[in-house]
């Protein structure tokens, strides 16, 4: 019998879809393959680099693997072992791969499979980064939801972002590419997750120019509803929202990283947007979408940040309403222009422990007015009870439901109370 293979994920929804391409591959080539952290033969533990903690935990999973299987042989690739391959270097560890070329490490563990060879020290393969799209992927949708890439690489060069480093400037697939995808794809989920390490950047390299509205387009027809990962302020214009509008399978949930509410930091950050523009285009957003779940991300305790500079974020916050926050404490990375600033910032567990209340006290709101609303939702597992699943918005739901309901399938449904941060909804019969 051929070996199991467990492939571990850490990170952004772009490392998912390496994942699941990776799995697809072995899948084809006769392994059983699982996604997370299960009892196995070889894992693959792609790696995550954005924070210390993220680096901290894809190197802690070797450790959790080897109590689940000492004989275990593990494969590593990613941001993290990109950074640095040689804090992977560790027993039972074959290879260690990067960003780059991630088909190739699937096809080195079917050819040590095949043809077994004696190693003392694991193979080291740190490629360099193409300047244009590595185009060798294919995902099938291993979960509910389906995620593709389309894009990888960042230009910005945020001051406290090790991301440029690690994953190259940006370069864009075409949209015949992607177009070949979806049409596989439309038959497998119910919902699409378009995915890049910088979506604002798509097209910007293809000749001719091409934007993240012409992939959208893409989903017209499309017999699955789709949303957009992360996205950053500068997408958000009218143009591109009156694309949108238009599309009725459109998610109206936008992901957009703010990082700061003040402007002396966003420009020690690199942000390229002030405050009232990173507003206004909120703003937009609730013009054509009313009822859009609008989340975003806040790193408290950048090195310059006083605690008047937090306060700024605290009341743009207030001012903005957020659905959900997801808030960093600043972690300092080697080699970014941020790591070399002197800190200044005080308090900033005290400080993460505030905005973290405030933003409790959106989401909340925000459940609480949709409780007016009808809800769409996507069923991804059940629990219990209830049905777990996420609405067209982004608001996670336990569907109560008396007849059985399909995983995979999107539900009608009214809503019936909160609790605590879900919503507590049944279908319309």
């Amino acid at each position: 019998m051929k070996p199991t293979i467990c492939i571990e994920t850490l990170g952004c929804k772009v490392n998912f879809y390496e994942s699941e391409a990776m799995a697809n591959l072995l899948t084809e080539a006769g392994y059983e393959v699982k996604l997370g952290l299960q009892p196995a033969d070889i894992y693959i533990i792609n790696t995550c680099a954005v924070t210390n903690e993220a680096e901290k935990k894809s190197r802690n999973y070797i450790t959790k693997v080897l109590k689940l299987n000492p004989n275990a042989q593990i494969y590593v690739c990613g941001c993290s072992s990109q950074r640095s391959y040689q804090q992977y270097e560790k027993p039972n560890v074959k290879a260690i791969f990067g960003t780059a070329k991630k088909m190739d490490l699937a096809k080195l563990i079917i050819s040590l499979q095949q043809q077994p060879q004696e190693q003392e020290q694991p193979i080291i393969l740190n490629y360099t980064i193409a300047n244009a799209y590595e185009d060798t992927m294919r995902a099938q949708p291993m979960r509910t939801r389906g995620v593709i890439k389309v894009q990888d690489g960042c230009n910005s060069f945020c001051t406290y972002c090790i991301i440029p480093y690690v994953r190259g400037r940006s370069r864009s697939r075409t949209l015949e590419s992607i177009q070949r995808e979806l049409s596989t794809m439309f038959t497998q989920t119910s919902e699409i997750v378009v995915a890049g390490v910088n979506l604002t950047e798509y097209g910007k390299d293809l000749h001719p120019q091409k934007s993240l509205a012409d992939v959208a387009e893409l989903f017209r027809n499309a017999p699955v509803r789709f949303r957009f990962s992360s996205l950053e302020a500068g997408i958000i214009t009218e143009e591109f929202l009156q694309k949108l509008v238009t599309l009725p399978n459109f998610c109206p949930h936008f992901h957009l990283s703010m990082q700061s509410g003040c402007n002396k930091t966003l420009t020690n950050m690199n942000r390229k947007y002030t405050v009232q523009e990173f507003i206004r285009q909120v703003q937009t957003i609730r013009f054509y979408f009313p009822n859009a779940g609008i989340t975003t991300d806040v790193i408290v305790g950048f090195p310059t940040e006083t605690e008047a500079d937090f306060e700024e974020t605290m009341q743009t916050v207030r001012l903005l309403k957020f659905s959900e926050m997801h808030i960093f404490p600043y972690s300092k990375r080697s080699g970014t222009f941020a790591s070399k600033l002197e800190n200044v910032a005080t308090n900033v567990k005290q400080r993460v422990q505030k905005l973290t209340q405030l933003a409790h006290e959106n989401q909340i709101e925000f459940l609480q007015n949709n409780l007016k609303f009808m809800q769409k939702v996507l069923i991804e597992r059940k629990e219990g009870a209830y049905y777990r699943g996420f609405s067209e918005n982004y608001i996670e739901c336990l569907v109560s439901s008396n007849t059985p309901l399909d995983i995979g399938t999107i539900v009608k449904t009214k809503p019936l109370r909160r609790d605590g941060m879900y919503l507590i909804v049944e279908p319309v019969v």
